[in-house]
């Protein structure tokens, strides 16, 4: 039942006057009643209790999915996912969304619950440790955090500028706090944000500071608006969403190594670029009501990524990456191969890559850690069906862990096979332990043999760390 902000508390009575709780109701899942009380949150079940209130549920009550969006795209994305869920199951669902930042949702519960909130971006430290004091759970958890789709940041100037690429370290600096000037002028960076980016960018990069004064940045509402000022500014730099598009030119990050890395579909789709990040849904910790869950359920499925396609954003679908489009990574490896790599590795590589194609599902850990971060575990769960539906039947799996440069070659290769192992180990579970009888799994590594990045950032040596995912017909 949908819940209005300001919502009258209920209170529930046993019949012999046992049992009485007051507070305002949170969700109903059709049997159980989930109350916010002063003690904290409180779950009945209905059956012999008698209800007091005007927020009482009834028995023919239908289900309102309750949603909170952050942004225009999600206003845009989440009425076209649940037309695609009626299209494809006949069920339709209420909708009852409105616009909030993650500082909105968090400073409106429980006066106002949610069944989802859409943000996008992750949340930072500081708001998901908010969310716990909150009562809203652990929202960085894999039971209530989702990834729905992939998008980045992507640096941007006026239309018609000579300049072409910016370091990647430069714009670390930059959004630090620390006044940066362009290289090909000395004229200092002047840096613009879409407010949807949040004002908390530590999400973003390790480095970035809190709060909005200390950064030194302008901020806009629209992206009219930032539009605006970067033509008014020749030395204003954006950093939009590579989804939102624009009359701006795209920036390559550049380094010092020569590497440069430009946002496309692919690169984001495979985390190759590295101001990538996931677009979250994050659930409340209790139970909804069937009708949701089925939704939730839904959300995970091929249809629902051709709607997030659809949307601009990037889908979580593994799709292959040949040979031929492998070009540059190729040449990258050879011409900045040295002493710890040698000639005879560089030829396993190739050999490697020509018999196999990659599939852009990649998968990374969290910093420090060889557990995977939260777009790797959906890429498991996503793999481990695919398998199960028979989309790999004839098929040999390779997990190629790769590292980055800094540390002993011999000690980086090593990281990088048993971070292979652990993948290949997760997904066994998500198998239930179990693989066909006509599917091939295993792993190699080749280290700091094919860079994505200079390491000259922790978002380019997290670029680098990595393990992919080629595939080849069963011989």
């Amino acid at each position: 039942m949908a819940v209005p902000v300001g919502a009258d508390p209920i209170t529930l009575r046993s019949a012999d006057g046992g049992v009485e709780v007051t507070g305002r109701v949170l969700a109903h899942d059709g049997d159980v009643l989930t109350l916010q009380t002063d003690a904290g949150r409180v779950s009945l079940r209905l059956e012999g209790l008698l209800c007091d209130g005007a927020d009482c549920p009834g028995k023919t009550d239908q289900p309102v999915l309750r949603v909170a969006v952050q942004g225009q795209a999600g206003q845009l994305l989440i009425p076209a996912l649940l037309e695609a869920y009626h299209r494809d199951t006949g069920t339709r669902l209420d909708l009852d969304l409105h616009e909030a930042t993650a500082d909105d949702v968090l400073d409106g519960f429980p006066a106002r619950p949610f069944d989802l909130f859409l943000s996008p971006h992750p949340l930072s430290v500081r708001e998901l440790d908010r969310a716990r004091k909150t009562g809203l759970g652990d929202l960085a958890s894999t039971r209530q955090g989702r990834v729905l789709a992939m998008d980045a940041l992507v640096p941007v100037v006026a239309a018609g500028q000579r300049r072409d690429s910016i370091p990647l370290a430069a714009l670390m600096r930059r959004l630090s706090g620390a006044p940066v000037a362009w290289t090909d002028s000395d004229a200092a960076m002047n840096l613009h944000l879409l407010a949807a980016t949040g004002p908390d960018l530590s999400w973003l990069l390790p480095e970035a500071a809190r709060g909005r004064a200390e950064l030194g940045i302008t901020w806009h509402r629209e992206a009219g608006a930032l539009v605006g000022a970067l033509a008014a500014d020749p030395d204003g730099l954006g950093l939009v969403p590579a989804s939102l598009g624009g009359p701006w030119k795209p920036l390559a990050l550049s380094g010092p190594c020569g590497l440069r890395a430009r946002a496309t579909g692919r690169t984001i789709r495979t985390e190759d670029y590295p101001l990538t990040y996931p677009v979250y849904l994050y659930l409340p910790p209790w139970r909804p009501h069937p009708g949701i869950a089925a939704f939730l359920d839904w959300v995970r499925g091929e249809s629902a990524q051709l709607v997030v396609r659809r949307a601009g954003l990037v889908d979580l679908a593994g799709v292959p990456v040949r040979l031929e489009a492998q070009g540059r990574r190729l040449a990258n490896a050879i011409r900045m191969a040295g002493e710890d790599v040698p000639l005879g590795e560089l030829q396993r590589l190739v050999t490697a890559m020509d018999s196999h194609t990659r599939i852009s599902n990649t998968f990374r850990f969290a910093p420090g850690s060889t557990r995977l971060n939260a777009p790797s575990r959906s890429h498991i769960m996503l793999l481990a069906q695919a398998i199960r539906d028979g989309r790999y039947h004839g098929r040999d799996i390779l997990l190629v862990g790769f590292s980055d440069g800094r540390g002993p070659a011999d000690a980086n290769r090593d990281l990088a096979a048993a971070r292979a192992e652990a993948v290949k180990e997760d997904l066994m579970r998500a198998l239930g332990g179990d693989l066909p009888f006509n599917v091939g799994l295993a792993t190699d590594a080749f280290g700091e043999a094919m860079p994505l990045a200079c390491d000259d950032t922790p978002m380019g040596q997290r670029a680098n760390r990595r393990v992919e995912m080629w595939v080849r017909a069963r011989r």
